[in-house]
């Protein structure tokens, strides 16, 4: 049932992203990232996560003026919790902090995972609500609906995972004001993510990815004008797909428990 329910989604997001809109590509951005994680009894596993975005033009490198952190774009720091409630089923919650020029924004979340299969491949779907508290903006609600398939493979005496995994964001009225006559899409952005899993030892795994993001937002293109002030073309909203090429590298360390696919931390 939840697999069928995460293909159907996912198709009817298809028409959609198809529609004409224009699109711009954006410099690419490097992700690199730090986890731990620690089991908690027989059913729990704690997480901690420290990510960096650095962009290959410097110009958005401006989290500070000076010092180590002028060269990073943003600064993340996440703690989690993953409870596994069934063979199958696994929830948790994570709270985000994200730091920026501008703005700071607090990210709450609850997420429910399914874990499966699909012919000799392990298929993943996870649903998770997150409430994103911005620094000078109103708070918003998104859900974000990921399905992921890969498969665990021997490579001499440890393991390699390859996997390809397909992530859609879409806004809530969740906190949103009645009144609010900003104009914005259901979805807020896509993300298409090829992953390779190494195993390096049982605690240690280092997974390097390629990534493409798609934002989804309108922009008004202005009127246009003669030198003589007299109207030409009149201004109009359109939307704008904003494509950010993404090359990320996690290194994540179990202190307690082994790694499992169907972890939100593998």
């Amino acid at each position: 049932m939840m697999r069928k329910l995460y293909i159907a989604l996912l198709l009817l997001l298809l028409p959609l992203l198809g529609q004409a809109q224009s699109k711009i590509t954006a410099s690419t951005s490097l992700w690199p990232e730090l986890q731990a994680s620690l089991g908690v009894g027989e059913e729990g596993l704690l997480f901690l996560r420290n990510g960096y975005r650095i962009n290959t033009d410097s110009d958005y490198n401006d989290l500070k003026d000076s010092g180590v952190l002028s060269a990073f774009e943003r600064v993340e720091l996440s703690l989690g919790y993953e409870h596994t409630l069934s063979e199958h089923w696994r929830g948790g919650a994570i709270l985000r902090y994200a730091a920026e020029d501008f703005p700071k924004t607090v990210f709450y979340s609850l997420f429910l995972r399914h874990n499966g299969n699909l012919k000799s491949l392990y298929f993943n779907k996870q649903l998770l609500f997150e409430y994103v508290d911005q620094e000078e903006q109103d708070a918003a609600g998104r859900f974000r609906l990921m399905a992921e398939l890969g498969k665990r493979l021997p490579l001499g005496s440890r393991f390699i995972t390859p996997s390809i995994s397909y992530e859609a964001m879409l806004l809530s009225d969740f906190g949103q004001e009645e009144d609010s006559n900003q104009e914005t899409r259901t979805v807020d952005r896509t993300r298409l993510r090829l992953n390779l899993n190494f195993e390096v030892t049982e605690k240690l795994r280092v997974a390097p990815y390629f990534m493409r993001q798609t934002a989804y937002y309108y922009v008004l293109v202005p009127p246009v004008y003669n030198d003589q002030g007299q109207l030409q073309e009149d201004g109009y909203t359109t939307k704008r797909n904003r494509i950010t090429p993404v090359v990320g590298l996690e290194l994540k360390y179990s202190i307690t428990g082994n790694p499992n696919t169907a972890s939100i931390t593998y």
